[in-house]
């Protein structure tokens, strides 16, 4: 390789470093910026687990107490369904009784009959009709103490009815907070909030992917660069102990200059722009080496 190849080459060199510093800057910039995001989503998914276990510590505190609740609606509909059976056997025993004793009329409404006998009798001023009243109130005591076991039954049974509606009552109190309980935003919260950080994992995976892909990207180029810059050093040296390589690696470099400027005077001409005295120097120099 002569003189001036290795200035040439050397020259190339310096470019590709130049642009490879460039790129790494590039790179390095997209690099971060895909870190940034993986941190930001990994702060954003730290956020919504810590809220989804705030939501499961409260999630726990409402299960215990809906099991409570479910508990006393169970033993409610238990106590209504127990009660039930005892009604159905009282209605039983109380047409048992009303066909054994060939009972017709309800026995309260025996009694309300002879208490209105009992007032017609206080107000009445003939004494056979009197009598006639009295003859009746005597016919339907005799019937009300022949029915006085329906009585109780009836008595009973007004008394298993109300249990069961009180019961009931209580059963669909307690089966009414345990839909409200049910339908708590918590429930939905817990759901919506475990989508999101899965959603969110995987936009953080595909970061995280993405700053490992410019992370080899920038390692890649970095060797690279490490390279030039050994085999840049290397040329240095030889330059250096060679004056003739000087010279001419100095005559490259002010011809890139030149040439540099010469670009930027053509553009703007290209532009009308007005020039420089530099400017005007660089094209009365051009002017000469053409004429030479």
């Amino acid at each position: 390789m002569d003189k001036l190849d290795i200035v040439k080459e050397h020259r190339i060199s310096l470019k590709e470093i130049s642009q490879i510093k460039e790129e790494l800057d590039e790179i390095n910039e997209k690099k971060e910026s895909w870190f940034k995001k993986k941190e930001d989503f990994k702060k954003e998914i730290n956020d919504k687990i810590n809220a989804i276990k705030d939501l499961k510590i409260r999630k726990d505190k409402e299960n215990l107490e809906l099991k409570e609740l479910k508990k006393q609606r169970n033993r409610h509909n238990d106590a209504v369904r127990e009660l039930v059976k005892k009604l159905k056997k009282l209605h039983k025993d109380k047409e048992k009784i009303f066909k054994d004793y060939n009972i017709k009329i309800n026995p309260s409404k025996i009694l309300d009959k002879i208490t209105d006998l009992e007032k017609q009798v206080e107000i009445e001023t003939s004494f056979e009709k009197e009598q006639k009243l009295m003859e009746q109130i005597k016919k339907l005591r005799k019937s009300y103490d022949e029915s006085s076991k329906v009585s109780e039954i009836l008595k009973d049974s007004e008394d298993l009815s109300r249990s069961i509606k009180e019961s009931k009552s209580k059963a669909d109190e307690f089966h009414k907070q345990i839909l409200e309980l049910t339908n708590s935003p918590s429930y939905n919260q817990f759901i919506m909030l475990s989508k999101e950080i899965n959603e969110l994992k995987k936009i953080q995976e595909d970061a995280f992917n993405k700053f490992i892909e410019y992370k080899n990207q920038f390692n890649n180029k970095n060797n690279q660069l490490k390279e030039l810059l050994r085999k840049v050093k290397e040329e240095r040296q030889e330059m250096d102990n060679d004056k003739e390589l000087l010279r001419q690696e100095k005559e490259a470099k002010n011809q890139e200059i030149i040439e540099k400027k010469s670009k930027d005077i053509e553009r703007k001409l290209k532009e009308k722009k007005k020039l420089t005295t530099e400017d005007l120097i660089v094209l009365q120099a051009e002017k000469n080496d053409e004429s030479n």
